[in-house]
């Protein structure tokens, strides 16, 4: 081989800093990373739904539901709501008023007696709802007239009908005090207490 010796011309180009701000690139985009959305995310995971496996699914269900702390499953609502209109209906039910073969509503029967006609001595009952109510107390039998009075209401009082008809009837709340001549149709029916709050949202 021959020694030969070539010349190689170098050109160095200056540039000022603004011209090469301008001129060279001095972004490199190529590292990066590459900005993200969350309807991206979704439609990957759509995309993919079947293919992925239930692991990491559970995966997902389990730390979305440890972020949302006060998450309530919407079927459950529905569950809760149904019952609530279910109880609301029953309670409907219960409160409608209820008629005894024989016996009107709103009359009042007595039974025993010793035979002396002393009024005392007989035991009386209310009915309503088709219930026989007992009354405990003389005052309270005059309560109970004087309620009938005030309301124009023409009362027969049958005396004395027998302690197995009255037996026949089936029984309601006692009325021990005057509140007790006015308790919801559902009380008098169910001997329970009308719950405050079955109409609250």
């Amino acid at each position: 081989m021959s020694d030969i010796n070539y010349k190689i011309k170098l050109e160095k180009k200056v540039y000022e800093s603004k011209k090469a701000r301008d001129i060279l690139d001095e972004e490199f985009t190529e590292f990066t990373n590459e900005k993200r959305n969350i309807n991206e995310f979704f439609n990957i995971y759509n995309s993919k739904f079947y293919n992925i496996n239930i692991d990491t699914h559970k995966f997902f269900s389990e730390k979305s539901l440890q972020y949302v702390i006060d998450y309530v499953n919407p079927k459950k609502l529905q569950v809760w709501e149904l019952e609530n209109q279910k109880e609301r209906i029953q309670i409907e039910i219960d409160s409608m008023e209820q008629f005894h073969p024989i016996f009107s509503n709103n009359v009042v029967l007595t039974a025993g007696g010793d035979g002396s006609g002393d009024d005392s001595s007989y035991t009386y009952y209310l009915i309503q709802s088709g219930k026989r109510r007992r009354i405990m107390s003389m005052e309270m039998v005059a309560k109970v007239k004087g309620m009938f009075r005030q309301k124009g209401q023409r009362k027969e009082w049958v005396n004395d009908i027998g302690s197995d008809v009255i037996g026949g009837i089936p029984g309601g709340p006692k009325i021990e005090k005057e509140e007790d001549i006015t308790l919801p149709l559902y009380t008098i029916n169910t001997g329970k207490t009308l719950p405050s709050n079955i109409y609250g949202g």
